[in-house]
């Protein structure tokens, strides 16, 4: 008889345990997938020293690919910790204003790596909406300057430092489970990126002339991915 109940009770055990193990399976969760990136960049006028800069010279974006990647750690039925980052795109920086006909003034790698916290929102059956807000820090590597910018100011060669930040990150989007497993994920979110960029061009006659423009956005990101929770 002692040998059945404790037989029956370690029966028990290891099915609780099984079913704990298998929720804790289910708490994380890694997704992969792309995303576009769309800039509606604000920039201020290039300046420099008086003399040196022509005005209403202006600075643009073009849209980026991403391949996208983020983990997310369940903390309970409707709120997860989410983290993202990604491949590096190159950021391409175009004239605007009076330096449109400049065409690419300067590239960049750009990171944004983010923390979430996400709410899933709950009443819904076939499909998961869900909000999310964090903050992110954007920093740039491999910046350069191009020819045509050295051209236009009469330069023999620039260096440029594009300043990093941080910036609130928001997020609504909506999660379709395939299976236990797999789900897909479409998503909308848009981050607060305020920056200015110093540029040291090596000018004949002049010697080092270091010019400043200041910049803001908040760019728009539609992205796809597919999802493995384990």
């Amino acid at each position: 008889m002692q040998g059945k109940k404790f037989a029956a009770a370690a029966t028990a055990a290891l099915a609780t345990c099984a079913v704990a193990h298998a929720d804790e399976l289910e708490n994380n969760t890694v997704r992969t997938g792309y995303a576009k990136v769309r800039f509606h960049l604000q920039s201020g006028d290039l300046s420099g020293p008086p003399g040196t800069t022509p005005p209403g010279l202006r600075i643009d974006a073009r849209d980026l690919d991403i391949f996208a990647i983020s983990y997310e750690r369940r903390l309970s039925d409707h709120w997860a910790l989410q983290l993202q980052a990604g491949i590096p795109p190159t950021l391409t920086a175009v004239g605007a204003g009076a330096a449109a006909p400049v065409g690419t003034v300067a590239k960049a790698r750009i990171w944004f790596p983010t923390a979430m916290v996400r709410y899933t929102i709950p009443g819904f059956s076939v499909v998961h909406p869900y909000v999310a807000t964090g903050v992110t820090y954007t920093f740039f590597t491999g910046q350069e300057i191009s020819p045509a910018y050295n051209a236009a100011l009469q330069g023999t060669g620039s260096d440029i430092k594009l300043h990093s930040s941080w910036g609130a990150y928001a997020r609504v989007g909506v999660e379709y489970p395939l299976d236990r497993q797999w789900r897909l994920n479409l998503e909308y979110s848009s981050f607060r990126l305020k920056t200015s960029a110093a540029v040291d061009t090596r000018t004949p006659g002049f010697g080092t002339i270091t010019r400043h423009v200041d910049l803001k956005d908040a760019p728009g990101i539609l992205g796809a991915t597919i999802g493995y929770r384990f």
